[in-house]
């Protein structure tokens, strides 16, 4: 796996079709724009709730902030699990485009990419729901063991999709039974692409989350490249990625 090169042609789709990627994964920067929103409040409240307590105040004004700090909580959960489906969506549409299978032109359309199947949508949500139990099970062991299963399961959801798309839809657990032979040998790998991002994220931080507008698409982008340097050896998309003729965003 070349790192570098798997960047770059990110870097460079990303650099050519800048607005088209942006108005892709707008939803889900709104999203995480309002989950660390709510989260502000939340905390806010929450330090209000527990100064009160330290204070001695019990009385009937303790119920209306620790009830807007769980409500807020609520909050930040279903957007997370909202923009996590869409975001896996997004990713389906980037690795359409990757092997040049699809053009870019509509992509708020391509935003919800997760909600245009069913089968996309039920799977994804399932699928999840199994990665987060077994690695949570794995992590009970020690956190380590928990975080390897989680690079080993994180290409189930690909999997799963690329094999309804070829009409030999698979199971779940088989989906990531296969995710989990296929990162056998490359799990350092998707580490090292993750740590590769470090600076960046960090460096968002910074801006509260201005750069986010090209770190989110450029990291996204990686990882469904990623996918693609492992079940495609040889792909002939990237060929003509970056033709002019396909400049339509």
């Amino acid at each position: 796996m070349d790192r570098p090169q798997l960047k770059l042609e990110m870097r460079r789709m990303l650099s050519s079709h800048f607005p088209f990627f942006l108005l892709l994964f707008l939803p889900v920067l709104l999203l995480n724009y309002g989950s660390a929103i709510a989260q502000y409040l939340g905390n806010s409240t929450g330090t209000l709730y527990s100064t009160m307590n330290d204070l001695s105040v019990h009385s009937y004004a303790n119920v209306e902030p620790i009830g807007q700090f769980y409500g807020l909580m609520t909050i930040v959960t279903v957007i997370a699990i909202i923009s996590g489906l869409l975001l896996i969506g997004v990713r389906f549409a980037s690795i359409d485009l990757i092997r040049n299978r699809s053009t870019f032109d509509e992509p708020v359309t391509k935003s919800f990419t997760i909600l245009n199947n069913g089968q996309y949508f039920i799977g994804t949500l399932i699928i999840g729901i199994l990665i987060t139990v077994l690695t949570l099970l794995w992590s009970l062991l020690l956190i380590v063991p928990g975080i390897i299963k989680g690079f080993s399961y994180s290409q189930a959801f690909y999997i799963y999709r690329d094999a309804i798309d070829q009409g030999k839809p698979i199971g779940y657990l088989e989906a990531i039974t296969k995710s989990r032979e296929l990162m056998n040998g490359h799990k350092w790998e998707y580490f090292v692409l993750y740590l590769s991002f470090l600076g960046w994220f960090i460096l968002s931080g910074f801006t509260m989350g201005i750069l986010d507008l090209w770190v989110l698409p450029y990291y996204n982008l990686a990882l469904a490249n990623f996918y693609i340097k492992l079940v495609d050896p040889q792909p002939d998309s990237l060929g003509t990625i970056f033709d002019d003729s396909n400049h339509q965003s």
